[in-house]
């Protein structure tokens, strides 16, 4: 599916995605050529005007029109579809245009940086993802191994933001900058 390019790069632009819908519970699992991603939001009232255009745009990027029944199954928590390789690349090039729009420090805590760090995570154990769960303040990774065997990791939002900073840290030395700023 996207065999030329790394976890971290593509999980980012996927939690770029989930951000712009505020869901911070999901499940998010490759099939074939996409990605499948199932919202576990609980208790969301109702959609904003900005979720709602988006949601719209993404449907009929996919040759569908967002109905009624879409909407109240996505303001139920309560909905799945699939994110493929046009969609991932269209929000990476749209997050870019945001980075590079500012001059700040990203939030760790923000799905985009949690994703692209269990993206990291998978990428150093040359694993083959399938499935990242993300509830409340825990992200399960399950992965296949290259032997076949399958083997799941639970982290916690703390311990991914340790894993963050070693990230930017790494960065920042590679880039010739010393510190980290908040």
């Amino acid at each position: 599916m996207f065999d030329d390019l790394n976890y971290a790069a593509i999980l980012r632009p996927v939690g770029q995605m989930l951000e712009s819908l505020r869901i911070d519970s999901f499940a998010v699992r490759p099939d074939e050529d996409s990605f499948v991603i199932r919202d576990k939001t609980r208790n969301r009232v109702q959609l904003t005007p900005r979720e709602r255009a988006f949601l719209a745009e993404l449907h009929w990027s996919h040759g569908a029109d967002l109905d009624k029944s879409d909407a109240r199954r996505l303001a139920a928590g309560v909905f799945e579809w699939h994110v493929t390789r046009d969609d991932v690349e269209r929000f990476e090039r749209e997050g870019r245009e945001k980075r590079r729009a500012g001059d700040q420090t990203p939030d760790t805590n923000a799905v985009s940086q949690v994703l692209r760090v269990i993206g990291s995570i998978l990428d150093q154990k040359g694993g083959r993802m399938v499935s990242v769960l993300k509830d409340e303040q825990v992200v399960t990774l399950e992965y296949e191994l290259p032997g076949g065997r399958v083997a799941a990791e639970e982290y916690n939002v703390p311990t991914l933001y340790d894993f963050w900073v070693r990230m930017y840290m790494k960065r920042a030395a590679r880039n010739g900058e010393a510190r980290l700023t908040a």
